[in-house]
């Protein structure tokens, strides 16, 4: 099995959440409203299935299946066709709208991706998830657990296609015109969109009882972002972007989703220079050494989500971090070789708070 981020499998007590704790989680994540038809099918109204509709005919990806708690999401890859042309697709669910575009009946064209998201000014820590995973070949594709945020407008104008090459379409905020450290479009990007954040979890393995995966959220920018995204997928998404095939019947189930936010500082930086014996669990009083006997100010900078990420060609993609700023983190000053600074952090849904002192020594 092929890991790139630790998973966990537990057991999880649902507590109820505050109005704020609320507005900081992502739209419907127990999966429970299932108020659209497509197809004759029930859709969820604040997700989006990569169903496809082609010359008439249209196919269901997503479907409604009972959950750990409630209803639950459920994705399947998929070989669709008609008159003798077919081709597997993969299932997934996103905020975004997943797309499929082929010129004409030309299979060879055929690309697909996912567009947009929702407005999202919020910066998580960790996106932990409820799956089973089923299917005769879940030892020969990943399946997929992805956030990711951005700023700005992304534009592109080409996407790799099923033998490929490249197809003309033009989109916008495409999932591989905003993720380029990991999945980035190798055709056209007109513009970039500017990533803020990105969790990304994938593995080849069977779950045939719920498990609960935690992936870390990471961060390339201290921007607050503007938008996020959020896609679960069945099989290796998106098509021909993928390191194998996809196969029929290969299944994803998601439930109860939770976003988590973290008061912990992940690195400590007093006049730019790393405190590289920090303990992020310490709450006792922590020394640091000053390299320059003779300064007379101090600065303390936190950073958090720093991380990497292997993508599909094998290439590690570092995420350096944020900046926690001052509605996170208060300081109050200490003395040299006196008095420690102690410096508090609080989780951006207020749901828990850390305290650090930290004595500074000439």
């Amino acid at each position: 099995m092929k890991k790139i981020l630790s998973f966990v499998l537990c057991t999880l007590y649902i507590v109820p959440l505050s109005f704020s704790l609320m507005a900081q989680q992502l739209p419907d994540p127990h999966f429970e409203d299932w108020s659209q038809v497509y197809n004759g099918d029930a859709q969820l109204a604040d997700w989006h299935g990569s169903n496809v509709t082609q010359v008439g005919l249209k196919f269901t990806f997503m479907y409604q299946k009972p959950g750990r708690t409630g209803s639950c999401l459920y994705v399947s890859d998929r070989t669709i066709g008609a008159i003798g042309i077919t081709a597997t697709g993969p299932g997934y669910a996103s905020l975004g709208v997943p797309f499929q575009y082929m010129k004409g009946l030309t299979i060879k064209s055929a690309t697909a991706g996912t567009e947009g998201g929702i407005n999202w000014t919020y910066r998580p820590d960790t996106m932990a998830v409820w799956v089973k995973r089923t299917g005769e070949h879940t030892a020969e594709e990943d399946f997929h657990l992805l956030y990711y945020s951005w700023t700005g407008t992304a534009k592109g104008s080409h996407y790799k296609n099923k033998v490929g090459g490249c197809t003309a379409t033009e989109r916008i905020n495409e999932e591989s015109d905003i993720r380029l450290l990991t999945n980035g479009n190798e055709c056209t990007t007109v513009t970039p969109g500017k990533q803020v954040a990105e969790g990304w979890y994938r593995a080849r393995a069977k779950y045939n009882e719920w498990a609960l995966v935690k992936v870390p959220v990471f961060y390339c920018s201290d921007n607050r972002p503007s938008m996020c995204n959020v896609i679960f997928s069945a099989g290796n998404y998106p098509a021909f972007r993928a390191n194998d095939g996809l196969y029929d019947g290969n299944a994803l189930w998601v439930d109860d989703v939770q976003l988590i936010y973290s008061s912990k500082i992940d690195k400590l930086l007093v006049n730019g220079e790393e405190f590289k014996g920090f303990d992020p669990n310490n709450a006792k009083v922590q020394t640091f050494k000053l390299s320059n006997s003779d300064a007379k100010t101090v600065q303390i900078e936190a950073l958090r989500g720093i991380g990497s990420l292997t993508n599909i060609k094998g290439e590690t993609a570092r995420f350096p971090g944020r900046r926690l700023d001052s509605n996170e983190m208060t300081i109050v000053p200490g003395e040299l070789n006196g008095k420690p600074w102690t410096i508090t952090v609080n989780a951006e849904d207020g749901s828990s708070t850390h305290t650090y002192k930290i004595k500074i020594i000439r």
